[in-house]
């Protein structure tokens, strides 16, 4: 019976050590290697990116799921949450505000709006101080619905974030709001090298 072959020698073993002259001054390749990110930072990274896409379709699934239950057909999830925003800011917005608030294309919210306001969800008048905008308002029904909406809300997330504590949550909400930062100066750097 033969040996059992030897584990393969891990990548950065492999890796051979700079001489002395290569220690004392990086080449700019060297520089631009130490740059980047590790092969596990590299893996978590990936997981990170493909947990939060399998976690943004669970909350669409869950949140539909409440929705099915308590019989809101005449409004989808994202055009609730153009409502939430509503709710929140406790005044009218125009639709490039609540585009801004959900990091929506205009377009799209301009059709969540139309969508709401032909169920009967908000209302759209003329802004007095900028004839070109219009401010969107919610109206009695969506004021009405606002507790179901909040129970909703707060059922997803229990579900999402049940047996998290508030020193975990602390670190989740801070990393995704650094990810959602290092997205946005990304969109605005690719923004202006477009219109260079």
């Amino acid at each position: 019976m033969s040996e059992p072959a030897a584990p393969a020698e891990p990548i950065a073993d492999r890796v051979a050590e700079p001489s002395a002259s290569q220690a004392a001054e990086p080449s700019a390749s060297q520089a631009a290697d130490r740059a980047l990110p590790s092969l596990e930072l590299r893996r978590l990274q990936t997981e990170a990116y493909l947990n939060l896409g399998r976690i943004h379709r669970a909350l669409e699934r869950c949140i539909a799921a409440l929705f099915q239950r308590e019989g809101l057909a005449d409004i989808t999830p994202q055009q609730a949450a153009v409502l939430m925003v509503l709710f929140q800011a406790r005044r009218p917005l125009t639709a490039r505000e609540l585009a801004e608030h959900q990091g929506l294309s205009q377009p799209t919210v301009g059709r969540f709006v139309r969508a709401l306001s032909e169920q009967g969800w908000v209302t759209r008048q003329a802004d007095p101080d900028d004839a070109r905008a219009i401010l969107i308002r919610p109206t009695r029904k969506a004021r009405c619905a606002l507790p179901r909406f909040i129970a909703m809300s707060n059922t997803m997330l229990d579900v999402a974030f049940g047996d998290v504590g508030e020193a975990a949550m602390r670190r989740i909400a801070r990393s995704t709001c650094r990810l959602r930062e290092n997205l946005e100066r990304a969109e605005a750097r690719s923004r202006v090298n477009d219109e260079a």
